[in-house]
């Protein structure tokens, strides 16, 4: 019995002290404007009551209506604690799901089982107040928990869930040691002992869970020192728990090495206890712990963010990587820095921009240098200053001379593109160099890996376009060269035919013409290449005029178009020129296409407001297949190395430009015809 009293004392003294830390802490503004004091009753009450249970294990007082007094103050404060934090996040009324078939359940499994220990139980009128009672607050306060709990579980940030853990938690154990009681059965006097450790245990997500709900609140904080001496104390109480019941255990059932092991349990828990306090990594990790846990955030992270995007996107594709460093340096207030970014010919990180400062002269830093392979392993943000102060902690870092010797340096951060190394940024000192925590190492971290993506990004979209000025000088030069093919197609045959022919006049003529026509359409070509521009100035065009031109310059090839055009002018917005090829281009085709014994039939007229150019042969015609996948598509010809096949991609791509369109109806072995339609002007 003495054994159980001395435990019971010992956990309701923690209990206590945990419950006193948290009040505390409620009372002294840790808590967000408007939100109900109820909580902190609540823990204030959980203190005296601690402190009653604890003077009962020491003997100093066994005064049952005061303990039922302050069971049922706990009780009743908890209950109304849960219901003003019930009624802060939702709008969820407890008496409509009490007058449920829930909540008639719920009456019957409280009110039952108590009201029969109440009239058929051989007890004190005290007895049965203090267990009746504690029976039925404590499964109305675990109903109100899991209605909280179910009301609010979509926001988990809101720190309901570790409320509605603690207190369910606590009075979950109380139901269970009342329902014995009211059962018959003995709960013994370890169960009542229990109680005190498990109140110590649950109050601490009991307080994460009320931090975290004033911590919602930009203007809620907690005092540094308030939050390290109540962890320190509570992990001090649990420590201490843990040692004495490891001591009377051994002292219990050690036999006799009972004094001697009682001894050395001592001694390793005060030599396990010196190692923790005075191991500065564990310092540092349970300070990030509380810091992260409990303290407010030293940034506004919505308004660096919105900074640090609104800097990238002021970037052009010249000076994305200055634009980067700006962007990483002003969330330190670093006065200027230079990035490097991994060459992927040389796999080596090249200077890709500096913003405030000159880049340092020095070799392409390779792949496997030191600095390269430590932030590979680490991924670490490089604190120089820290480093000078505490070597140890970069034992493995093999900093290049340049970082070493020049002061100026101050941090490199890593810059990720997924999980490889991209590049790194190393920043300058400000004039007050700041002392970084965690959360300053985080947020440089992820901006690094965003800079990472915006880089590669803009490096992408740079050669994206420069791709697309080849393939713009490309596609020009494919026209031109196609153009000039069929220009030297007709000087070929004026020389093939000079031979025979120089004697005639009218030959003569006529090669005059096809020269000059064919000297005139190179300079308009060089004049288009010189501007960088295959688009001709518009005006008004005769179709039948170009239709015309097109049939004199096909009029050598065999079999010789028929002109059906008319003679009344067919006038579009069009270059002559162009025009001309276009009509000519589709005549050779069909020329090719025809044996000697074949027809070709050109026509044009006026149809509705538009033109329409009709050109029909009956040559070997076309499959449907080739039609739909081949004859527009640049670079495909049935020619072989006689032409390039852009012939009718161009001819269709100015009818579009036009404004017009191309139709094409082709039968195998019957013939084709294409049919253009342009809109037609007055």
């Amino acid at each position: 019995m003495i054994y159980t009293n001395e435990i019971g004392a010992f956990g309701y003294a923690v209990a206590l002290t945990v419950y006193a830390l948290l009040t505390i802490l409620l009372l002294s503004g840790w808590r967000r404007p408007g939100q109900s004091r109820l909580p902190a009753l609540a823990t204030g009450i959980s203190l005296v009551w601690a402190s009653v249970w604890m003077a009962g294990f020491l003997d100093l007082t066994r005064s049952y209506p005061l303990v039922t007094a302050v069971e049922w103050a706990r009780g009743l404060a908890w209950l109304a604690a849960t219901v003003a934090i019930l009624r802060e996040v939702t709008q969820t009324r407890l008496l409509e799901r009490l007058r449920s078939g829930y909540g008639l359940f719920v009456f019957l499994l409280a009110v039952v089982p108590a009201g029969y220990f109440a009239f058929f139980g051989d007890h004190s009128h005290t007895t049965v107040v203090w267990f009746a009672g504690g029976y039925m607050l404590s499964l109305l306060i675990i109903l109100i928990a899991e209605q909280l709990y179910r009301s609010s579980s979509v926001d988990s940030s809101s720190g309901i869930t570790y409320l509605c853990v603690a207190v369910a938690g606590v009075f979950l154990f109380d139901l269970i040691v009342y329902g014995l009681a009211i059962g018959g059965v003995s709960a013994g006097s370890e169960y009542w002992a229990a109680r005190g450790f498990v109140n110590a245990m649950l109050a601490v997500p009991l307080a994460l869970g009320t931090w975290r709900r004033s911590h919602s609140s930009p203007g809620a904080q907690v005092p540094r020192q308030i939050a390290f001496y109540s962890f320190g104390i509570t992990v001090i109480a649990i420590y201490l728990v843990l040692v004495f019941f490891g001591h009377q255990y051994v002292t219990t059932y050690g036999g006799s090495w009972s004094g001697v092991g009682g001894i050395v349990v001592l001694a390793a828990a005060v030599s396990a206890a010196a190692v923790l306090v005075t191991s500065t990594r564990t310092r540092g990790r349970v300070r990030v712990f509380l810091m992260k846990t409990f303290l407010q955030y030293k940034y506004d992270y919505r308004k660096e963010w919105l900074r640090f995007i609104s800097t990238l996107s002021k970037s052009g594709l010249e000076n994305v990587g200055a634009t980067a460093v700006r962007a990483v340096a002003q969330i330190v207030n670093s006065p200027g820095g230079v990035v490097w970014i991994r060459e992927h010919a040389s796999d080596a990180y090249l200077p890709a921009g500096s913003w405030r400062c000159s880049t340092p002269g020095i070799a392409p830093i390779v792949d496997n240098s030191g600095l390269v392979r430590f932030l590979n392993e680490r991924q670490w943000v490089i604190d120089l200053e820290e480093m000078k102060k505490h070597p140890d902690r970069y034992e493995d870092l093999d900093l290049d001379t340049w970082l070493q010797q020049d002061g100026d340096w101050w941090l490199i951060v890593p810059v990720f593109l997924g999980k490889r190394l991209y590049g790194f940024i190393v920043l300058q000192k400000p004039r007050a160099v700041p002392s970084l925590n965690f959360e300053d190492h985080d947020l440089l971290k992820t901006a690094g890996s965003h800079v990472g993506m915006h880089i590669s990004q803009a490096e992408a979209d740079k050669r994206l376009a420069e791709s697309r000025q080849f393939g713009t000088y490309n596609r020009l030069t494919a026209f031109l060269m196609h153009d000039l093919n069929n220009l030297l197609a007709q000087l070929s045959l004026v020389v093939k035919n000079a031979e025979r022919f120089r004697d005639n006049p009218k030959f003569v003529d006529d090669a005059i013409d096809t020269i000059a026509n064919s000297v005139s359409r190179m300079k308009r070509l060089i004049e288009q290449l010189s501007s960088g521009s295959k688009v001709a100035q518009n005006q008004p065009t005769d179709v039948r005029e170009a239709v015309m031109k097109a049939a004199q310059r096909c009029a050598a090839g065999n079999p010789a178009p028929a002109i059906g055009a008319g003679e009344e002018p067919l006038r579009v917005l069009a270059d002559m020129e162009r025009l001309t090829t276009v009509f000519e281009h589709l005549i050779r085709n069909a020329q090719d296409a025809t044996d000697s014994g074949g027809e070709i039939e050109v026509a044009a007229e006026s149809a509705q407001g538009t033109i329409k150019v009709v050109i029909r042969d009956t040559g070997k015609g076309m499959s449907p297949e080739f039609v739909r996948e081949r004859l527009f598509r640049p670079f495909d010809s049935t020619k072989g190395s006689q032409s390039m096949g852009i012939g009718a991609y161009q001819a269709r791509d100015y009818v579009r430009a036009l404004g017009g369109q191309m139709e094409v109806s082709s039968v195998p072995e019957r013939g084709t015809t294409f049919t253009i339609h342009l809109p037609a002007i007055e």
